[in-house]
């Protein structure tokens, strides 16, 4: 059974896609970024001991910069999980939007509709082969990755169609273990 944790797929990240990712959350406009940026944002504040309403009002990227840098650090690192959902939402939502799509599954701009129920092992298998199909692996693998740590228990069988359409995929996603 695939097994990663959050650390490890910040990990597999580039430099540039890091930085990419905390500015996502710092200018997303999806619900989930608006929804946890306060508290990220006073998080940020205590631990760079700054005034929150300064760190408010300087730039995005400036805020992204802070945050990189505190999430590669062990003093945010919890908050990686929140960047790593924001990144997806903001930034790979075509990819987002064609898994769910692939599996029959009521979204709104690949945000899933509340009264959809967790997907079987043959509906999520339909939706890693659409997305395999249509991106780049290593992207692939970059989202499936946050998919799995970041779904709970939604994406119950996920792994799995993951092993089935995506073999190679701790090898993509971490060459070197």
């Amino acid at each position: 059974m695939i097994e990663i944790t959050t650390r490890e797929l910040w990990m597999a990240m580039k430099p540039e896609e890091r930085e990419d990712a905390c500015l996502a959350l710092m200018q997303g406009g999806d619900t989930f970024s608006r929804d946890v940026r306060p508290g990220i944002l006073r998080e940020m504040a205590d631990a760079l001991k700054f005034r929150e309403s300064f760190l408010k009002r300087i730039k995005p990227v400036e805020q992204a910069r802070h945050l990189r840098r505190l999430v590669d650090s062990p003093t945010l690192r919890h908050v990686c999980e929140h960047v790593l959902r924001s990144w997806v939402a903001s930034r790979k939502s075509a990819m987002l939007i064609c898994f769910v799509e692939a599996q029959g599954l009521a979204h709104t701009d690949g945000i899933l509709a509340d009264d959809v129920t967790c997907p079987g092992k043959d509906s999520l298998i339909k939706g890693v082969r659409a997305v395999g199909a249509k991106f780049p692996s290593r992207e692939v693998a970059l989202y499936m990755g946050v998919m799995l740590v970041a779904g709970g228990g939604f994406w119950e069988g996920l792994a799995e169609a993951i092993e089935t359409e995506i073999p190679d995929f701790k090898r993509i996603l971490l060459p070197s273990t």
